[in-house]
């Protein structure tokens, strides 16, 4: 049997991910994962008995490192309360760059199959909510931030902001008449945009029910 090659591994799981992004889970076949990163199929289901192995160690690596960044944001010292929501804009933002189709590959499985992403461990020790939620306390004590807003709905609303570019990217581009080069000068121009609308919202009376 041969020993696991964690050059081969990293190879495969970054194959997972172009193919899983580009076709959506359940639209994957392992020998397509296979032929991405270069090695037969059954080398393939050596390190990874079954697609659904291979999707659960490929979102968990994603999520795991996007969270625990976030939350390493949100603890720093001193709690600079703007600073903090424009990294998060940044950090989401970047991420989303480095790996375009991530936000509809997101979107792909929340629709066709949630429960995937219910017992990845990433998404069982997200306290992201939690952590904002105490993060705004001190926002709206020095009356800094609208009295109805969660950590919940601080971060639905920093991600969608974020992906929606990304989402919506093939009909931008046709509508548009934009090449790829032109489309990423147009997602990144629109940041400042984001975090404009962020801290504008977030404010007492912003949006007033």
């Amino acid at each position: 049997m041969p020993k696991i090659d964690h050059d081969t591994k990293k190879k495969i799981l970054q194959a997972a991910e172009a193919v899983f992004h580009r076709n959506g889970f359940k639209g994957t076949r392992t020998i397509q994962i296979a032929e991405e990163a270069g090695i037969s199929r059954t080398m393939l289901h050596y390190y990874f008995n079954t697609k659904e192995a291979l999707f659960e160690e490929v979102l968990n690596n994603t999520l795991g490192a996007i969270f625990k960044h976030l939350k390493n944001l949100i603890g720093q010292q001193p709690q600079d309360f703007e600073k903090i929501i424009e990294n998060l804009v940044n950090v989401i933002s970047d991420l989303f760059e480095e790996k375009p189709g991530l936000p509809g590959f997101i979107s792909n499985i929340l629709n066709t199959s949630p429960e995937l992403l219910l017992f990845l461990p990433a998404v069982e020790q997200d306290n992201l909510p939690a952590l904002l939620d105490h993060l705004l306390e001190e926002g709206k004590k020095k009356n800094a931030v609208a009295e109805y807003l969660t950590g919940e709905d601080l971060i639905l609303s920093i991600y969608a902001l974020c992906s929606i570019h990304y989402i919506a990217a093939p009909y931008i581009r046709l509508k548009e008449n934009r090449n790829e080069e032109e489309m990423k000068a147009f997602i990144r121009k629109r940041r400042p945009v984001l975090l404009h609308f962020v801290l504008n919202g977030i404010k007492p009376g912003a949006g007033k029910f």
